[in-house]
């Protein structure tokens, strides 16, 4: 969930296994991993600030900090549709 809309629902294994939105793949990619020798260069680091949940953004509400953003989703705002084993909110989930 992002600013109050579903960006993925799945069950847990094949979200954490296989994240479709771009949302989910920048939450998880900022687990904490208890192994020291393993590179952090892999995290997704989102540019910008949070947008208001007060007035959030038009269409896609996690498109001012995605970097798969394109002009669709500025105006349409994505439904849940079915991608593999996950219902995801994203016009270009992965």
């Amino acid at each position: 969930m992002y600013l109050g809309k579903l960006a993925e629902v799945g069950v847990g294994d094949e979200i954490f296994d296989h994240p479709h939105h771009p949302y989910s793949k920048a939450l998880l990619s900022a687990v904490p991993v208890p192994n020291p020798l393993r590179s952090k260069s892999n995290r997704i680091h989102l540019e910008g600030d949070v947008p208001s949940p007060i007035n959030p953004p038009s269409g896609c509400r996690f498109r001012t900090r995605c970097w798969k953003a394109q002009e669709i989703c500025a105006s349409t705002e994505p439904v849940l549709h079915t991608v593999s084993k996950s219902e995801v909110a994203c016009h270009f989930p992965e």
